[in-house]
């Protein structure tokens, strides 16, 4: 029952909201970057050599562009306050989805509530640094898990649709489809490469057939991750994950921040040594992806809980081995952490103090990493310089790691 008290904190947390995004609208953000792209796209430009707010590119697909037509017309501080509201909405269903996969029948009113502020404690930065931007790593996420939901009720067409929509803004959601093929969702997977080409050939409605394979054409040599600029990705400071972290590791001259003249290199090597380096780490990554299977191809996982592990671990993969991954794409690390932390939660009475203070401690680090920038914002210069969050991400596939599923008491079976 909703009583009175209930009510006004409700009202006053969503005077809050309205509060907070009010006053996001009046700072610049990288959806400005997504409506004057928008606008170039409506009148023909190429968006894709063309830059934007001091020399930005426009990364995103352009059916990204035919999504964002209607907020083009609005005044743009309207524009970021719609865009600011629907994240947050995506959040929240976001954060049902993912905790669906979470038996928390056997906690306690007390630990639950402790589960929830740990992980909004946890998330704090990285949500607000995707509002902040104006991003679109909410939605991407969101799409991810509420397609591997319907799909997984069946309702294969729309999930397929929705993650293919993913992939055709941004690329990342890529990573998925192998894992649908391996859980034997063969026509899941066959059907995200259908809409993709379909949501690829939409544009074409607008700006005609020429004009958008030309689009495309020069989108692919943008974001191609095989082209040198992407293996050796160190063009901005604040970017993160195995192409940017490993050339600051083992290259003396990096230029994603040339006025930082602090060392940070290990060793000094060849570029072409650094790019075997890259994209032999990222295999590795990518064949980890077994240690969390735990199972033969076409197998179905046997608990909710070692589909979340799995799922946790290759949604992290996604800012680790893509380039030009900024801080705020590491949301997509977050379900690994909400996992750590329900695991921790779960098997507190189950393992030694020395074993569930490491994993703490493991965690602790991890948030710092994280969280840096919120917690002491003054030395965010060495925080970039050293990539700080690449660390964090590296932390996570450990304690995930030796998180397994099967030391968990309260498994649920599908």
């Amino acid at each position: 029952m909703v009583t009175l008290n209930s009510k006004i904190v409700q009202i006053g947390l969503l005077i809050v909201i309205l509060i907070y995004c009010y006053f996001e609208t009046k700072y610049h953000q990288d959806f400005d970057i997504f409506i004057l792209a928008t606008k170039d796209f409506l009148n023909g430009g190429n968006i894709y050599v063309n830059t934007y707010d001091n020399g930005f590119h426009f990364f995103y697909g352009a059916v990204f562009s035919v999504i964002l037509t209607p907020l083009s017309f609005l005044p743009i501080h309207v524009a970021r306050f719609i865009w600011i509201i629907l994240n947050i909405l995506a959040l929240l269903k976001t954060w049902v989805l993912v905790t669906n996969y979470l038996e928390k029948r056997n906690f306690t009113t007390k630990q639950i509530l402790g589960f929830n502020a740990l992980c909004f404690i946890f998330s704090a930065k990285l949500i607000l640094d995707n509002f902040h931007n104006g991003q679109v790593t909410i939605f991407l996420l969101l799409l991810i898990l509420q397609g591997l939901k319907l799909i997984s009720e069946n309702n294969v067409i729309a999930g397929a649709s929705l993650i293919s929509l993913g992939i055709s803004i941004k690329l990342l959601p890529l990573i998925i489809i192998p894992y649908l093929l391996f859980n034997k969702q063969f026509k899941a997977g066959i059907l995200i490469i259908v809409f993709f080409i379909l949501f690829l050939t939409l544009p074409s409605l607008i700006i005609g057939f020429d004009q958008n394979n030309k689009l495309l054409s020069e989108w692919w040599h943008l974001i191609n991750p095989t082209t040198s600029a992407n293996i050796i990705d160190t063009g901005e400071p604040g970017l993160n994950g195995l192409t940017t972290f490993i050339p600051t590791l083992f290259l003396e001259n990096v230029p994603d921040n040339e006025n930082f003249n602090v060392k940070r290199n290990i060793l000094n090597l060849d570029v072409k040594t650094v790019s075997l380096i890259i994209n032999s780490l990222r295999l590795l990554l990518i064949m980890f992806t077994l240690f969390f299977l735990r199972r033969l191809p076409f197998q179905k996982a046997k608990t909710k809980l070692h589909t979340f592990w799995e799922l946790s671990y290759i949604l992290l993969l996604i800012p680790m081995i893509f380039p030009h991954q900024q801080h705020y794409a590491f949301l997509m690390g977050l379900p690994a952490c909400i996992y750590c932390i329900f695991w921790l939660f779960s098997n507190k009475s189950t393992i030694s103090k020395t074993q569930f203070f490491l994993r703490v401690t493991f965690l602790s680090t991890i948030y710092i990493c994280f969280n840096l920038h919120l917690l002491l914002g003054e030395f965010r210069e060495y925080y970039d310089h050293f990539k700080i969050i690449s660390y964090g991400s590296i932390f996570i596939v450990i304690l995930l790691a030796v998180c397994e599923p099967k030391k968990y008491s309260l498994l649920k079976k599908y």
